[in-house]
Protein backbone atom coordinates (compact mmCIF):
# COMPACT_ATOMS: atom_id res chain seq x y z
CA UNK A 1 0.00 0.00 0.00
CA UNK A 2 2.82 2.36 0.86
CA UNK A 3 4.56 1.79 -2.48
CA UNK A 4 1.32 2.26 -4.43
CA UNK A 5 0.58 5.50 -2.59
CA UNK A 6 4.11 6.74 -3.33
CA UNK A 7 3.80 6.01 -7.06
CA UNK A 8 0.34 7.59 -7.12
CA UNK A 9 1.74 10.75 -5.52
CA UNK A 10 4.56 10.79 -8.06
CA UNK A 11 2.02 10.70 -10.90
CA UNK A 12 0.08 13.59 -9.36
CA UNK A 13 3.29 15.60 -8.96
CA UNK A 14 4.30 14.95 -12.56
CA UNK A 15 0.84 15.89 -13.80
CA UNK A 16 0.89 19.11 -11.78
CA UNK A 17 4.32 20.05 -13.15
CA UNK A 18 3.10 19.46 -16.72
CA UNK A 19 -0.03 21.54 -16.03
CA UNK A 20 2.02 24.44 -14.61
CA UNK A 21 4.43 24.30 -17.54
CA UNK A 22 1.59 24.49 -20.07
CA UNK A 23 -0.03 27.31 -18.10
CA UNK A 24 3.23 29.28 -18.09
CA UNK A 25 3.57 28.79 -21.85
CA UNK A 26 0.02 30.06 -22.40
CA UNK A 27 0.58 33.05 -20.10
CA UNK A 28 3.79 33.88 -21.95
CA UNK A 29 1.72 34.33 -25.12
CA UNK A 30 -0.32 36.98 -23.30
CA UNK A 31 2.22 38.79 -21.13
CA UNK A 32 5.82 38.05 -20.17
CA UNK A 33 5.44 40.31 -17.14
CA UNK A 34 2.41 38.34 -15.93
CA UNK A 35 4.25 35.07 -16.54
CA UNK A 36 7.23 36.17 -14.43
CA UNK A 37 4.95 37.26 -11.58
CA UNK A 38 3.09 33.94 -11.68
CA UNK A 39 6.34 31.94 -11.75
CA UNK A 40 7.70 33.97 -8.83
CA UNK A 41 4.51 33.36 -6.84
CA UNK A 42 4.69 29.61 -7.46
CA UNK A 43 8.37 29.56 -6.47
CA UNK A 44 7.74 31.48 -3.25
CA UNK A 45 4.83 29.21 -2.37
CA UNK A 46 6.98 26.12 -2.95
CA UNK A 47 9.77 27.45 -0.73
CA UNK A 48 7.32 28.45 2.03
CA UNK A 49 5.61 25.06 1.96
CA UNK A 50 8.84 23.07 2.04
CA UNK A 51 10.54 25.24 4.67
CA UNK A 52 7.38 25.49 6.84
CA UNK A 53 8.34 29.12 7.38
CA UNK A 54 5.77 31.05 9.40
CA UNK A 55 6.07 34.28 11.35
CA UNK A 56 3.81 32.89 14.08
CA UNK A 57 6.17 29.99 14.72
CA UNK A 58 9.15 32.34 14.68
CA UNK A 59 7.62 34.44 17.48
CA UNK A 60 5.64 31.77 19.35
CA UNK A 61 7.97 28.76 19.47
CA UNK A 62 10.68 30.39 21.64
CA UNK A 63 8.07 31.01 24.35
CA UNK A 64 6.08 27.78 24.10
CA UNK A 65 8.73 25.15 23.37
CA UNK A 66 12.05 27.00 23.49
CA UNK A 67 12.89 26.39 19.80
CA UNK A 68 14.39 29.32 17.88
CA UNK A 69 15.31 27.87 14.47
CA UNK A 70 12.54 29.78 12.70
CA UNK A 71 13.29 32.87 14.78
CA UNK A 72 16.87 32.84 13.53
CA UNK A 73 15.64 32.17 10.00
CA UNK A 74 13.45 35.27 10.29
CA UNK A 75 16.43 37.31 11.50
CA UNK A 76 18.45 36.03 8.54
CA UNK A 77 15.61 37.05 6.23
CA UNK A 78 15.67 40.56 7.70
CA UNK A 79 19.44 40.77 7.25
CA UNK A 80 19.27 39.72 3.60
CA UNK A 81 16.41 42.17 2.99
CA UNK A 82 18.33 45.04 4.59
CA UNK A 83 21.46 44.36 2.54
CA UNK A 84 19.43 43.87 -0.64
CA UNK A 85 17.52 47.12 -0.13
CA UNK A 86 20.75 49.00 0.54
CA UNK A 87 22.32 47.55 -2.62
CA UNK A 88 19.31 48.51 -4.76
CA UNK A 89 19.26 52.02 -3.26
CA UNK A 90 22.99 52.45 -3.89
CA UNK A 91 22.63 51.26 -7.49
CA UNK A 92 19.74 53.66 -8.06
CA UNK A 93 21.72 56.58 -6.66
CA UNK A 94 24.67 55.74 -8.93
CA UNK A 95 22.36 55.90 -11.95
CA UNK A 96 20.42 58.94 -10.70
CA UNK A 97 17.21 56.90 -10.53
CA UNK A 98 14.78 58.38 -7.97
CA UNK A 99 13.39 55.99 -5.37
CA UNK A 100 9.90 56.51 -3.97
CA UNK A 101 9.91 55.26 -0.36
CA UNK A 102 6.79 54.76 1.75
CA UNK A 103 7.85 55.78 5.26
CA UNK A 104 4.58 55.76 7.17
CA UNK A 105 3.90 57.76 10.34
CA UNK A 106 3.56 56.02 13.71
CA UNK A 107 0.91 56.22 16.40
CA UNK A 108 -0.71 54.41 19.30
CA UNK A 109 -2.99 52.74 16.78
CA UNK A 110 0.11 51.13 15.22
CA UNK A 111 0.95 49.39 18.51
CA UNK A 112 -2.67 48.40 19.20
CA UNK A 113 -3.08 47.05 15.67
CA UNK A 114 0.15 45.09 15.94
CA UNK A 115 -0.95 43.49 19.22
CA UNK A 116 -4.37 42.57 17.82
CA UNK A 117 -2.79 41.13 14.68
CA UNK A 118 -0.30 39.12 16.75
CA UNK A 119 -3.04 37.69 18.98
CA UNK A 120 -5.10 36.87 15.89
CA UNK A 121 -2.16 35.07 14.27
CA UNK A 122 -1.69 32.82 17.29
CA UNK A 123 -5.42 32.05 17.56
CA UNK A 124 -5.65 31.34 13.81
CA UNK A 125 -2.58 29.13 13.93
CA UNK A 126 -0.66 30.97 11.24
CA UNK A 127 0.35 34.29 9.72
CA UNK A 128 -0.90 35.49 6.35
CA UNK A 129 1.55 33.39 4.36
CA UNK A 130 1.05 30.39 6.66
CA UNK A 131 -2.72 30.55 6.18
CA UNK A 132 -2.39 30.71 2.39
CA UNK A 133 0.08 27.83 2.44
CA UNK A 134 -2.23 25.63 4.53
CA UNK A 135 -5.22 26.47 2.34
CA UNK A 136 -3.18 25.16 -0.59
CA UNK A 137 -2.49 21.99 1.40
CA UNK A 138 -6.22 21.45 1.89
CA UNK A 139 -6.83 22.67 5.46
CA UNK A 140 -10.43 23.87 5.24
CA UNK A 141 -10.47 25.69 8.61
CA UNK A 142 -7.72 28.01 7.39
CA UNK A 143 -10.27 29.30 4.89
CA UNK A 144 -12.25 30.70 7.83
CA UNK A 145 -9.11 32.41 9.12
CA UNK A 146 -8.43 33.82 5.65
CA UNK A 147 -11.97 35.20 5.48
CA UNK A 148 -11.42 36.93 8.82
CA UNK A 149 -8.09 38.27 7.56
CA UNK A 150 -9.73 39.80 4.50
CA UNK A 151 -12.62 41.30 6.49
CA UNK A 152 -10.24 42.75 9.07
CA UNK A 153 -7.99 44.24 6.38
CA UNK A 154 -10.93 45.90 4.63
CA UNK A 155 -12.37 47.29 7.88
CA UNK A 156 -8.93 48.52 8.95
CA UNK A 157 -8.32 50.28 5.65
CA UNK A 158 -11.75 51.92 5.67
CA UNK A 159 -11.43 53.13 9.27
CA UNK A 160 -7.75 54.14 9.20
CA UNK A 161 -8.48 57.87 9.04
CA UNK A 162 -10.71 57.60 12.12
CA UNK A 163 -7.98 55.87 14.17
CA UNK A 164 -5.37 58.37 12.99
CA UNK A 165 -7.53 61.28 14.11
CA UNK A 166 -8.38 59.57 17.41
CA UNK A 167 -4.85 58.67 18.51
CA UNK A 168 -2.72 61.14 16.57
CA UNK A 169 0.54 60.32 14.80
CA UNK A 170 4.26 60.99 14.84
CA UNK A 171 6.29 61.41 11.65
CA UNK A 172 7.90 58.28 10.27
CA UNK A 173 11.66 57.89 10.70
CA UNK A 174 14.00 56.82 7.90
CA UNK A 175 17.31 56.05 9.60
CA UNK A 176 19.58 56.66 6.57
CA UNK A 177 18.31 60.25 6.48
CA UNK A 178 19.36 60.70 10.12
CA UNK A 179 22.54 58.61 10.36
CA UNK A 180 23.64 57.95 6.80
CA UNK A 181 23.65 54.61 4.98
CA UNK A 182 26.86 53.10 6.39
CA UNK A 183 26.14 53.80 10.10
CA UNK A 184 22.56 52.59 9.60
CA UNK A 185 23.72 49.31 8.05
CA UNK A 186 26.28 48.76 10.80
CA UNK A 187 23.68 49.46 13.51
CA UNK A 188 20.99 47.23 11.99
CA UNK A 189 23.29 44.29 11.24
CA UNK A 190 24.80 44.54 14.74
CA UNK A 191 21.31 44.43 16.27
CA UNK A 192 20.37 41.39 14.17
CA UNK A 193 23.59 39.57 15.15
CA UNK A 194 22.89 40.33 18.83
CA UNK A 195 19.32 39.03 18.50
CA UNK A 196 20.63 35.92 16.69
CA UNK A 197 23.03 35.17 19.56
CA UNK A 198 20.27 35.82 22.10
CA UNK A 199 17.92 33.42 20.29
CA UNK A 200 20.62 30.76 20.14
CA UNK A 201 21.41 31.21 23.84
CA UNK A 202 17.70 30.99 24.72
CA UNK A 203 17.27 27.69 22.87
CA UNK A 204 20.36 26.21 24.52
CA UNK A 205 19.08 27.34 27.91
CA UNK A 206 15.53 26.03 27.41
CA UNK A 207 16.49 22.69 25.86
CA UNK A 208 19.68 22.12 27.81
CA UNK A 209 21.84 21.85 24.68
Amino acid sequence: MGTNAFHSQQKWNLGFIVFLSLLLVLLAQISIHLTLIFALGISLGFVLQKSRFCLVSALRDPILIGMTQLTRAFLLLLGISILGFALVSWGASQRNIPLILNVFPLGVHTVVGGLLFGIGMVLAGGCSTGILMRIGEGFAMQGVAFFGLVVGAVLGERSLIYWRNLFGEWPGIFLPDLLGWVPTLILEIAMLVALWQLAKWWQNKQLGE
